[in-house]
Formats: structure tokens, C-alpha cells, sequence
């Protein structure tokens, strides 16, 4: 009997094997890679097929497959063969990996419905008025949802729940488990002629007017969509009526939506640096080869980093091969589109997480189709179910976004690389600030360096300015702006230019506290403060509980309650007041909750409709904005008070990004001197720390060699990789010794500190959340692989109280 191995695509640790399925005969055609309905514990569910084989029957009668998904496989080998190696490596199911290809993560929408069992309606129960209403309806109507029932029955909305579980309990009716595709399709109907429109047909129309003319139209172009008739002012019935002429017919097709369709940009011919040239010439040789080959480019902000991946795609077009460009944020997504549209126009797929499923599974069949070759979005684009990929970009390669936070904990960079070797893919990663791990590959001959030292054009670097906030303190000053930063912000809008200010914290203020008794707000759920927010809500950022300030303090009565910190909207505020004339436009999280809103802010700016552009570090990376010739850091060294080790590596990153969008003028806008460096002021409290004065000086080197001896000393990346597990219980003591079991095992079995330390258990930062304790493990290793074998012999990748993170961004 043919049968089929199948993984089916729930998001559960202890389902992490294949189910062995047996194949009807007509899905006979099935093989590796197809979605297919299968029941599964009385539901009817998504899966994959991973292998097909004749087997002898079975003792044990297996179920049939139900049907497929699609119309051909959805997987290639080629992501079967990385969904394997990347559960292997980050220990979760292959199922885990596997549903980053589809949008939406699964190619289904699952429902429940409720049907009446007719062989049943003698049953004694019924005999009661609410019980036969709600088994009568469903007898007559068929099967239904529930909120189809509640809307059917509104005089029974109150008692319903009690009701189905009565006649479920007792049989009368049963719960059936269905599934639909997840993405809509759109359809769009055209006119087309059936035949050629010559004079004399037209004379037949001569008093039938709007006919006549859109006969006319049709004799000029063959088919006409029915939303070009609309702008023309042309009804369907008059459409309608043509068709039934026989002259023309109407036809619905498929459209592929294109959420970036309309996003205009003129063709520049650029004429590369010689750095820029340089970059090409040393990767080109292994696009031309069909090799796998890793470079890191090193460029400083303005080195025109985008335009030498533009020039790569454009070689790895030429072959018929696709691309894949990520952005570490949805902010600098539009940007990139603007420049690649400059050069490829209708070659372009856009997929990040605020378009919907079907806009993102409208965009995946783009790439199927061969319609669109390049792919550039957030993260979630690496897993476009593309073939044949030739070149995989990695733009801004250092930030920390590209870490996914929730399982599968992936990182984008990991599994871009075993994605370039699968593909025989050139790899680039791109940075102004390459993180400490990839510099240091570099350095050893993993990745090739590509140097990129000055800015198009030789413009200087921007002059960045150190603020000690200590000193401004002392002078009296207490608002968020220093003396200095308040006067540049002043000169700058005098002069028709533009600045952008960052401060990476939102709300208005960052903390609330009692003064009597000094109890800070927290949220109950974590225990993080609570950020008071201008709608006069109070809102954790950690888990998006919100609540509202109280008037007296929880724990003493007290009404001495105080607002402490700044954050973004509390800046806005404050710019308003000390330039009044200037026109602010804030950008974080609370502002970019549409699906266009970075891009339709960033437009606004751009356009110079505003003067002055501020949020959070979605401002800081990325943007060149002509006309900016100012940035304000406030708070630049706030991150080195964060239990972790890689806080001055974020500090000094964040420096030299922000710093970085000033003075990058390159031919265009309304600034009269072309040679101005521009001006930067870092406000911080710790200006001396080597992460700020480094930052300052955009002296990365410097920066490299000082942290990488402090993370030689204490084993941490690039000298080890990390291995973070999480420890949950409701017990705080089980929590705590099913870590410390943990630790015991682990020095029992790998007893060379030196290759292998093990840190823990401690409480994590976070300590409690919704009553669950947490108690953290941290491994440094020398030899990952063993690492992740050990903890999989011990079966910690199915225990449901253990979350696992090879690789963790985030000690928190």
C-alpha cells in the first residue's frame, strides 16, 4: 500500500514526529513536499508530506489522507533539507521551521461547527422547549458555527454555552473540525473581444451611444478591466450588454495583489565609487560561478552600501536566479523598495508582518510564478517559499530584530547562511557597525572583508558633540534637552534644514512612583514598571497590559504620586514648547501601528513638510534623508545600565547609526553648503565609558579591539556560543531544582570547564510572570554541536516548563 510520512503543522513540542498516513488512490501523484488535510485526534488538519513509499499493509488500519492543500508542492527540497538542519540546530520540530514558509505560518484557517445527530431526536432531553430549538435548527439547517447559532437564536444567547455542552454531552449533536485556506483570492473581471470591430458593426450601435463607445475602446485594445471601466464612467450593465451581443465576453482572472505597486522612483545612472567597484569585482566571480561564498562589507553610513547590492542583483537576475534582501525593520522597507524600483520596477516582492496573509501569499506566488525575482523585506522574507537563490543580502547584518523572540527562536543571519549553502548563494552582510560575531569571522577567514572607509563623494563624517548630562544637572537645567542641543535644534530650523532627534524609550514617563511610601507601579503579570502614556493610560511594554493611573497609591492611600522619566512622547511635548515654530513629527511603536504608517511618516518628512523627526531607534538606522544636517542622541548611554554583555555593544551601535543620518547630501534639496559634515549631539551620562567615546569618535576598530579583549576574559561570543534555557514552574522551588538538575547533569557530563561553563540556575530578570516562575541556565560553549546533542538526549527540546534559545540575543 502506498503511504506517506506526514508532519502535521501544530505548534506543539510533544508532536514532533511524522505520522505515518496511507495514500488514496486518487492522491496517487503525491510526493515530498505537498500540504495535504489530515485527520488528526478528531480534527481535520494541515500537514507535510516529507516521504512517500510503498509499505506492506499494515496489522494497525492507518487513515487516508483527506486531500491536498494546493495545486503542486509547496516545498522544495531544498527547504525541507533547511527546515531539518535548522530544528536540528535550534531543537524544535521540523513542523516548527516548516510554517515560516507559509504566510501566516499555516496555509489554513481551522473552524468548529456543530451538527444534529437525526437518528437521535427521541432522546428525552428534547422534550424540553431551549433544547429542542437549538437541536431543531441545526436538524434543519445543517451544520453551523457557533455564532451562527447565536445569531439564529438571539432569545437563547444567555444559556446557549450550557445548552451545546448538554446536547454534546449527551450525543445529540457533535462537534465536526473543519478547515479553509487561509488567504483569499482576488478575483477582477474583464471584457474581452471575441471578435474583430469593424465600421459596419459599429454603424448597428449608432443609437446605442455608450455601446458604440466602448466597442471603440475594445477595437483599440482587446480586453478592458471592469476597474478601468469604472474610472471611464462605463456601467457593468453596459459591459453586460455588449457580452450578450456575442461581440465580446466577460472573464474573471486571478489578480496577485501589490501592496507596493504604486511606489514610485525615477531611474538614476549611477557611476560607482571605486570602493563601491572594488566591493563587486571581489563578489561577482562567485555569483558567475554558482559558488557559496560569505562577505562581510564594512561600509560607514553614506558609503552607498544599497547601491552595491543593487549592482549584485542585478548579475543574479541575469542568470535567472532569485534574491532575497532583508531589512532588520518594517521602518526601512520603503526606502529600500524606492532605490531597487529605481532599477528593477515590476521585479519586486515586498513581504514583512503587516500585510495581510493574502497580500503575502499573493506576493510568495509572485516568486512561484517567476512574475517577481527579488524579494526585500523584514525577517519573516528569508522564508518566501522561493527556488533557485542566487544572492541573499543582509542589510544593517548587526541588529538585534533579526533575532526571533519566540519559538522557533531563530536568528535571520543563521539561517541565511545555511540557506546560501544549500543554494550554492552568495551571501552579504552589510553593516556600518558589523556585529562583534561577524567581524571576528571575518578577521578569521570565515567571511571575505569588503571595506567600504569613505562616504560617496569624500563628504566628511558628521562632527558629533558629547553632552555630560551630569554637568547640565548641575547647572540647573532639569527638561530632557541640554543647552546645546536645544540651540542646534534652534539653528538648524532658522535654516531651512532638517534634524532628527532619538530617545529609544516610548511614552510619556518611564515610571510612576509614590512619594510617601516609594512603591513604583508594576505590572502585575511581570513586574516591570508601568510607562504612563499621554492618553492617561498606563502601559506595560512587555506584555501590553494596560491600565489606568490610580488616584491613590495601591499599597499606603497616599495621593503623593509622581511622574518620573522621559520618554518619547514626553519629548514631543517638550520640542514643541522650546521651538514652537518647528514642526515635529514622532515615530515609534504608538504612531507606526498601520500597515503603510513608517512609510507614509517617513514621506512626510522627506517632502519637508516637517522640520524635525524623532522617536525611537526606528529613526536611527537606515534613512538618508537629504535635507538632515542635524541628529540629537538623548539618553545615548542608557543601555549600559542592562544586565548584559552585549549593552556597550548596543551603545555604541546606536551612536554611530543616529550619528550617521546627518550630512549625507548628496546632490539634492535645499542645502546651500554641499560641503557640510553636518552636526551630531550625543547627550549621556557616562560620556567617558569607551562604547559613547568611541561612538562619538566613529572609530569602530577601536570599539572592536577594547570589547573583544573584555569578551575574551570572560568567554562570552565570539569566543563561545550561548546556549539560554528557561525554567518555568508554578512552584518557585521545582522551578529552581529542575534548573539546578539541569547543572548537575551538565558539569557530570562535560567536565572541562574550560570548553564547556555552565552558569545558574538564577531567577530571571523578569522572575514572575502570570504567577510562573523563572529560573535561567546559561551555557557558554566551545563545541555547540555537543552541546545541543546533550540536551536533546536529555530530552529538554520536548519538556513543555523548558524554552530554549541557541544563540540568545536577550539575557532578559
Amino acid at each position: 500500500m502506498l503511504t506517506a510520512d506526514v508532519f502535521v503543522n501544530i505548534p506543539v513540542k510533544s508532536i514532533s514526529k511524522a505520522y505515518t498516513y496511507a495514500v488514496p488512490d486518487n492522491l496517487a501523484f503525491l510526493s515530498i513536499g505537498w500540504r495535504v488535510f489530515v485527520p488528526f485526534g478528531g480534527r481535520k488538519l494541515e500537514g507535510f508530506v516529507l516521504s512517500v513509499s510503498e509499505r506492506a499493509e499494515s496489522t494497525v488500519p492507518l487513515k487516508d489522507i483527506i486531500g491536498t492543500v494546493d495545486d503542486e508542492a509547496w516545498f522544495s527540497p531544498e527547504m525541507i533539507a533547511l527546515s531539518m538542519q535548522a530544528s536540528e540546530f535550534y531543537l524544535c520540530s521540523p513542523a516548527e521551521i516548516m510554517r515560516l514558509f507559509m504566510p501566516g505560518k499555516s496555509g489554513l484557517k481551522l473552524f468548529t461547527s456543530y451538527a444534529a445527530d437525526a437518528a437521535k431526536s427521541d432522546h428525552t432531553i428534547l422534550q424540553a422547549k431551549p433544547y429542542m430549538q437549538v437541536y431543531g435548527y441545526l436538524l434543519r439547517e445543517g451544520a453551523k458555527s457557533g455564532s451562527e447559532i447565536k445569531r439564529a437564536l438571539p432569545e437563547r444567547s444567555e444559556d446557549l454555552e450550557n445548552i451545546m455542552e448538554r446536547l454534546l454531552h449527551y450525543k445529540l449533536i457533535v462537534k465536526e473540525y473543519n478547515a479553509r485556506k487561509r488567504a483569499s483570492e482576488l478575483y477582477e473581471r474583464f471584457l474581452v473581444g471575441s471578435s474583430p470591430i469593424t465600421e459596419e458593426i459599429l454603424a448597428d450601435f449608432k443609437r446605442k451611444k455608450a455601446q458604440r463607445h466602448l466597442l471603440e475602446l475594445l477595437r483599440e485594445k482587446s480586453e478592458i478591466s471592469f476597474s478601468e471601466l469604472k474610472e471611464l464612467k462605463i456601467s457593468a450593465a453596459t459591459a453586460k450588454a455588449v457580452a450578450e451581443t456575442g461581440l465580446a465576453k466577460i472573464q474573471s482572472r486571478r489578480i496577485l495583489r501589490d501592496s507596493y505597486r504604486d511606489v514610485a522612483s525615477q531611474k538614476k545612472d549611477i557611476a560607482l565609487t571605486n570602493e563601491q567597484q572594488a566591493a563587486c569585482d571581489s563578489v561577482l566571480p562567485y555569483i558567475e560561478q554558482g559558488e557559496y561564498h560569505a562577505f562581510l562589507l564594512h561600509g560607514v553610513t553614506g558609503s552607498g552600501k544599497t547601491q552595491v547590492y543593487m549592482e549584485l542583483t542585478e548579475a543574479v537576475r541575469r542568470q535567472g536566479r532569485n534574491v532575497i534582501v532583508l531589512v532588520p525593520e518594517i521602518a526601512l522597507t520603503g526606502q529600500l523598495v524606492m532605490n531597487f524600483k529605481s532599477r528593477f520596477s515590476e521585479d519586486i516582492i515586498v513581504i514583512h508582518s503587516r500585510l495581510s496573509v493574502s497580500e503575502r501569499n499573493d506576493a510568495a506566488l509572485r516568486v512561484r510564478q517567476n512574475e517577481a525575482g527579488i524579494i526585500i523585506g523584514a525577517r519573516s522574507a528569508l522564508f518566501v517559499p522561493a527556488k533557485n537563490i542566487g544572492l541573499i543580502v543582509l542589510d544593517e547584518e548587526q541588529d538585534m530584530s533579526y533575532k526571533q523572540d519566540e519559538s522557533p527562536r531563530y536568528h535571520a543571519r543563521v539561517i541565511a547562511e545555511f540557506m546560501a549553502k544549500l543554494h550554492n548563494a552568495v551571501l552579504v552582510l552589510g553593516s556600518a557597525t558589523p556585529s562583534m560575531e561577524s567581524y571576528y569571522r571575518a578577521q578569521q577567514g570565515e567571511f571575505t572583508l569588503l571595506s567600504m572607509p569613505h562616504r560617496i563623494g569624500d563628504k566628511p563624517l558628521p562632527h558629533i558633540q558629547a553632552i555630560d548630562m551630569r554637568q547640565e544637572f548641575k547647572r540647573g537645567n532639569r527638561h530632557i534637552l541640554s543647552g546645546d542641543l536645544k540651540a542646534l535644534i534652534e539653528k538648524t530650523v532658522s535654516q531651512g534644514q532638517q534634524m532628527i532627534i532619538m530617545l529609544n524609550r516610548r511614552g510619556y514617563s518611564t515610571f510612576v512612583m509614590c512619594r510617601t511610601c516609594g512603591t513604583v507601579l508594576k505590572c502585575k503579570q511581570c513586574g516591570l514598571p508601568l510607562v504612563y502614556h499621554r492618553n492617561g493610560k498606563l502601559l506595560c511594554h512587555h506584555c501590553d497590559i494596560r491600565e489606568t493611573v490610580p488616584d491613590i497609591c495601591p499599597n499606603c492611600g497616599s495621593h503623593y504620586i509622581k511622574f518620573f522619566g522621559s520618554g518619547t512622547e514626553k519629548l514631543e511635548q517638550e520640542l514643541k514648547e522650546a521651538v514652537p515654530t518647528a514642526k515635529v513629527l514622532r515615530m515609534d511603536r504608538d504612531t507606526t501601528t498601520g500597515k503603510f504608517a513608517h512609510q507614509e511618516i517617513l514621506e512626510k518628512f522627506r517632502s519637508g513638510s516637517y522640520d524635525i523627526l524623532m522617536g525611537t531607534q526606528m529613526v536611527a538606522k537606515g534613512h538618508d534623508i537629504p535635507n538632515v544636517m542635524a541628529v540629537g542622541i538623548i539618553s545615548a548611554d542608557s543601555s549600559l545600565n542592562m544586565p548584559d554583555f552585549r549593552a556597550s555593544e548596543r551603545c555604541f551601535m546606536l551612536i554611530t547609526q543616529t550619528a550617521g543620518r546627518a550630512g549625507r547630501y548628496s546632490g539634492q534639496g535645499s542645502v546651500q553648503d554641499e560641503a557640510a559634515a553636518g552636526e551630531v549631539i550625543v547627550q549621556a551620562y557616562q560620556p567617558q565609558h569607551y562604547a559613547v567615546a568611541c561612538g562619538i569618535r566613529q572609530d569602530y576598530e577601536s570599539f572592536y579591539k577594547q570589547e573583544l579583549s573584555i569578551r575574551k576574559q570572560l568567554s562570552y561570543p565570539p569566543f563561545s556560543r550561548l546556549v539560554k534555557l528557561l525554567f518555568q514552574n508554578e512552584d518557585e522551588k521545582k522551578a529552581r531544582e529542575n534548573a539546578a538538575e539541569l547543572v548537575q547533569l551538565f558539569r557530570r557530563q562535560f567536565p572541562q570547564a574550560k570548553e564547556h561553563q555552565i552558569i545558574g540556575p538564577s531567577p530571571a530578570v523578569i522572575s514572575q510572570f502570570c504567577g510562573i516562575y523563572r529560573f535561567v541556565v546559561l551555557i557558554k560553549t566551545r563545541e555547540i554541536e555537543s552541546v545541543i546533542q546533550f540536551l536533546k538526549t536529555m530530552g529538554m527540546h520536548l519538556r513543555t516548563d523548558v524554552a530554549i534559545d541557541i544563540d540568545p540575543i536577550s539575557m532578559m
